[in-house]
């Protein structure tokens, strides 16, 4: 009885010990889950931060360079190209269409090429601007015919031509920044950015800045700007570039967000 009563005791005692043990592990599974639960509540502030954090190392990885096999890259070399037809043929015709030796203004050159009557013409001013064309301010009137027809189809060469002037000279200015911003793929794939002489130089930024069309109403345009500031003198001019600044720099990071994603996007396609 007394051997029955000791084992008893002792597999009472072992029992007791296990379940202590067993509640102090179950203890410690609740201390971690507690912890957990208290560093899944995140404020909104620290929501924001890690949000921010994130979007700043995501641009900072970011690379702009575009693929020269993308889609948009091909296109937009030939719509380039297609300008630069247009500018070549606008000086190597310019004798057989108007007679000097000078280069044509794009508009009248379009005007030429399409209508090519041979028709005398006359101009005349528009009571108000064209609502089609808000900075029409004159039509052309074709004397050789009184058609209705013809009549529409030469105020349509003039929407065409004077519409195409800005579109051109915009893409010729967006084609400095789209070249120099374009890299070159090594044998093995990888994208890299074009050497040093062909990126700054030939045919780089150096000549698109020299045979650049735009750059010349770009230049007058800035020349003009100095002009004002020195009229309206320098502290005014430095208030009105500190007023603008804020909305200039917010301006600034709203586009390169988007540019970056869009060359992000478009070199994913190809990759």
């Amino acid at each position: 009885s007394n051997s029955c009563s000791r084992m008893s005791k002792r597999i009472r005692r072992t029992l007791l010990e296990e379940h202590a043990q067993a509640r102090s592990k179950l203890e410690k599974i609740e201390e971690i889950n507690h912890q957990r639960q208290v560093r899944r509540q995140v404020s909104q502030d620290e929501r924001t931060n890690i949000s921010k954090h994130k979007q700043l190392t995501r641009k900072k990885n970011k690379r702009l360079l575009l693929s020269p096999k993308t889609s948009f890259a091909v296109v937009w070399k030939c719509v380039a190209i297609i300008c630069v037809v247009l500018e070549i043929s606008q000086i190597i015709f310019a004798p057989m269409l108007s007679g000097e030796m000078t280069k044509m203004p794009l508009d009248k050159f379009l005007s030429k090429v399409l209508l090519a009557t041979g028709c005398e013409e006359k101009v005349k001013k528009a009571v108000a601007p064209s609502i089609v064309v808000p900075f029409m301010n004159e039509f052309t009137a074709n004397l050789c015919t009184t058609s209705s027809i013809n009549q529409t189809w030469l105020a349509v060469v003039r929407v065409i031509a004077t519409i195409l002037v800005p579109t051109v000279n915009a893409i010729f200015f967006l084609d400095v920044f789209i070249t120099f911003f374009t890299g070159e793929l090594t044998p093995s794939g990888s994208l890299v950015p074009k050497p040093f002489f062909a990126r700054f130089i030939l045919p780089g930024i150096g000549l698109q800045l020299i045979v650049n069309p735009t750059m010349i109403a770009f230049s007058k345009l800035t020349k003009r700007a100095i002009e004002l500031a020195i009229e309206i003198g320098p502290s005014l001019s430095m208030h009105v570039i500190l007023a603008f600044a804020p909305f200039t720099v917010l301006l600034y990071d709203n586009i390169l967000d988007l540019v970056f994603d869009f060359v992000e996007k478009q070199n994913k396609i190809i990759s």
